[in-house]
C-alpha cells in the first residue's frame, strides 16, 4: 500500500488582521513620498500613467515622482528590487 503524499490547501488565508502595513521605502524621516510610477511598456499605459502623474502633482508638494518602464512587457523588470527601495509606493499599469 502507497503513503498518501497528498496535501489540502486552503486558499482562504489568514483570518487573523496582521498590524497596519507600512509603506515600504526610505521616507522614515525624509520630507517627500516618493511615488514610483511603473509602466509594463505595453500600448495606452503611458497615457494612464500620464493621468495618474498629473493628478499627484496637482496635489502639491511633498510628493516625488519616480518613473520607470520595464524594457518588455512580458519580462521582469531587472531593478525592482532598487525601485522598491527607492520609492514609499508604486502604482504598477498593467493595458493594452
Amino acid at each position: 500500500m502507497v503513503a498518501d503524499d497528498r496535501m489540502v490547501l486552503n486558499p482562504e488565508g489568514e483570518l487573523a488582521t496582521r498590524s497596519a502595513p507600512r509603506a515600504a521605502g526610505h521616507s522614515a524621516g525624509a520630507d517627500a513620498v516618493v511615488i514610483g510610477l511603473l509602466d509594463n511598456s505595453k500600448p495606452n499605459v503611458a497615457y494612464f500613467l500620464d493621468a495618474i502623474e498629473e493628478g499627484i502633482r496637482a496635489l502639491g508638494s511633498g510628493r516625488a515622482i519616480v518613473r520607470v518602464t520595464k524594457p518588455r512587457s512580458a519580462g521582469p523588470l531587472p531593478e525592482l528590487a532598487a525601485l522598491a527601495e527607492r520609492c514609499d509606493y508604486i502604482i504598477n499599469a498593467v493595458a493594452d
